[in-house]
């Protein structure tokens, strides 16, 4: 308040005013000091968004070249898979023989048993060039003893072999029932096990179809023969166009 002394009263407000410029100065100075680092913020923001640009770029490339690695690996295993199974294309496997029944000679032993089982022609020529027990560990006195895998020289031989088990359906040795199958990897019978249901049905319903190679469905029906690769198309062409249809002659497999 006015003290009465003019003098006085203007010393003091001009020591008032002093005080508000030396105040706003220091807030001046904050306020510049914000403003640059304001600014360099701003650039920092920049530089980050500028980055994390270029490694979205860089995650973009990556992707597409690990999807192109993708499909290069699966033709490569595809490839692989193909050549293995070609590989075994002489390749019987055989079920069902006991253990230790070959006494250790192996291709002796089978060049008797397998012309007596299948009734093969003397002259055919049974030219085994190697038979051994699959390489699976060891099986427990309860468990099925393993296959013996036999590779011939004709692959003539092989389907001959492999007809002939299909045409006697059941093949009983010493009270043993024997199975012959192709000797295929295990990537191909995983994939052909998936259609098991499938075949059933078909069984069921008496039609007569065949599994090609490597994991083909040929399902015959009204003198056409229908290819499915894909189990679910086997299954939707079972389900709508032959639950209907009357049962056809007694129905049967065979593998190519």
């Amino acid at each position: 308040q006015p003290s009465g002394d003019l003098q006085a009263d203007v010393k003091s407000v001009f020591e008032l005013l002093t005080k508000i410029v030396v105040d706003m100065t220091s807030i001046n100075f904050k306020i510049s000091n914000g403003e640059h680092r304001l600014d360099s913020i701003d650039k920092r923001f920049v530089e980050v968004e500028s980055r994390v640009s270029t490694l979205e770029d860089h995650m973009v490339t990556a992707s597409e070249k690990m999807t192109d690695l993708e499909k290069k690996l699966y033709c490569t295993w595809e490839c692989i898979e193909d050549l293995e199974n070609h590989l075994r294309q002489n390749n019987v496997c055989i079920l069902g023989i006991p253990k230790r029944a070959e006494e250790g000679k192996t291709m002796d032993f089978l060049l008797k048993l397998l012309p007596k089982v299948l009734e093969l022609p003397p002259d055919d020529g049974l030219d085994i060039k190697r038979a051994h027990r699959s390489l699976a560990p060891r099986p427990q006195s309860n468990q099925r003893p393993r296959p013996i895998i036999i590779r011939l020289l004709k692959y003539e031989m092989r389907e001959l072999i492999l007809r002939r088990a299909r045409e006697m359906k059941e093949i009983i040795w010493e009270g043993n029932k024997l199975s012959f199958y192709q000797d295929l990897s295990k990537e191909v019978q995983m994939k052909r096990k998936s259609f098991w249901e499938v075949k059933k049905k078909l069984r069921d319903l008496s039609f007569h179809y065949t599994m090609a190679y490597p994991v083909i469905l040929r399902i015959h029906y009204e003198g056409q023969t229908k290819s499915f690769p894909d189990l679910e198309a086997a299954k939707d062409f079972i389900q709508t166009s032959l639950s209907k249809v009357p049962k056809q002659q007694e129905g049967a497999e065979s593998s190519l």
